[in-house]
């Protein structure tokens, strides 16, 4: 019996194994096609007839643009977030806020909606300003910004929480207990405490701005388009290398996104509950 047990364990295992590859190999089949498509020199064909970089060395710089915005938009969203979920996540943890559920749940708002709603919705909302009070922001990267701190604000804000509400996140109360200030406990044990929600939420928010395009398309001008929706855009009129290559140029970034977090903070630590 403990044979056939063996042999039954290690067969569960080996199908397991393949079941996996196979489910690897199916989510990153769709990366392999557009990286190795982005090596045709002219036409687009797969596999490539004949392998060339010429597609790289043509990439409009309009691709290059808004690639580049949407880095800092990405990067400056994420970064707005964090200063604006911490200490929101500490009112709501630690301080007895009234009406504090109809509050997180407002917070969480972005959430619980269809981004191309939001995109709408912000819409109006710019095109109100810019009557009110001839304030142009349809268009304009700190148009873009504002809403895609909105956008972002819930990503960031939910691993923020999760950590401050962790049972080790309660050493701020010992800390006080031996006559640690306010700011002292705040800078020396919450803020450090905070650390892997801080980079998970950023890591989050700089992702979902990156890869944005139901909000961002409803916003963008004719000089100041992101990368998603520029490719959204070209995809809809051409089919050429140049096209791939610059697909490509953002799966780079995130590839090498990933393997920072992985270097410095991990992976379990971003994507676990820190």
């Amino acid at each position: 019996m403990n044979g056939l047990s063996l042999a039954f364990d290690s067969l569960v295992c080996g199908l397991m194994g393949v079941l996996t590859a196979v489910t690897v190999l199916f989510l990153v089949m769709p990366l392999i096609v557009v990286v190795l498509t982005s090596f045709n020199p002219t036409t687009v064909t797969f596999p490539p007839r004949v392998w060339s970089l010429q597609s790289y060395a043509v990439i409009p710089k309009v691709a290059i643009d808004a690639f580049v915005r949407s880095l800092i938009l990405g990067v400056l969203s994420a970064a707005l977030s964090v200063l604006l979920c911490v200490p929101a996540a500490i009112a709501l943890v630690k301080a007895r806020v009234p009406g504090r559920p109809f509050i997180e749940m407002a917070l969480r708002s972005p959430l619980q909606f269809p981004a191309i709603i939001l995109g709408v919705a912000f819409l109006q909302y710019y095109f109100f300003w810019q009557h009110k009070l001839s304030l142009p922001l349809v268009g304009t990267f700190w148009g873009l910004l504002i809403a895609h701190t909105v956008y972002t604000f819930p990503f960031v804000l939910v691993p923020i929480i999760a950590r401050l509400s962790a049972p080790g996140a309660r050493l701020e109360e010992a800390a006080a207990g031996l006559g640690a200030g306010t700011l002292t406990t705040v800078m020396r044990i919450v803020i450090p405490l905070l650390r892997p929600g801080i980079v998970a939420g950023m890591f989050t928010g700089f992702v979902m701005s990156f890869e944005d395009v139901a909000v961002t398309m409803f916003l963008v001008g004719s000089n100041m388009t992101t990368f998603p929706v520029y490719l959204l855009g070209n995809a809809e009129v051409s089919n050429t290398p140049s096209l791939y290559a610059s697909a490509s140029l953002g799966a780079l970034v995130a590839l090498a996104l990933v393997l920072l977090v992985e270097r410095f903070f991990g992976l379990r630590t971003v994507l676990g509950k820190g």
